[in-house]
């Protein structure tokens, strides 16, 4: 496969985690809403503050995505070492393991990361 193949594969990934943490986040929120309304407002604050974090982390992780599509065989390596730190920090210290989605999300953006990385080479 071209280099432009394997970035076009590598932003659909990207896409996808970033949208899959996205739609997490939005759950969370909807979540934190509801225990809000429950009268538990430090499970709502610990519900909104997480949901934050991954609005953050989704947006930061398409943003990468979209910027490894260009051409350049610098910027993919740099994108696909990004990505990839960003899905290992995620696992590791954000707890995305607890999470279908969000692990879906860290997988999805370690592979656009090592095709990033691929398309570079």
């Amino acid at each position: 496969m071209t280099a432009d193949g394997d970035r076009r594969i590598a932003l659909v990934f990207g896409v996808i985690a970033a949208a899959l943490l996205l739609v997490d986040a939005l759950l969370r929120l909807a979540f934190g809403v509801f225990y809000f309304v429950r009268g538990r407002e430090l499970a709502a604050l610990g519900s909104t503050g997480s949901a934050v974090i991954f609005l953050v982390i989704g947006l930061v992780i398409g943003f990468f995505a979209v910027l490894g599509r260009s051409r350049g065989q610098d910027r993919s390596l740099a994108v696909g070492v990004v990505l990839i730190v960003l899905a290992l920090v995620g696992l590791l210290a954000l707890g995305f393991a607890g999470n279908v989605l969000a692990l879906l999300a860290a997988v999805f953006t370690l592979i656009a990361g090592i095709l990033f990385l691929v398309a570079g080479r």
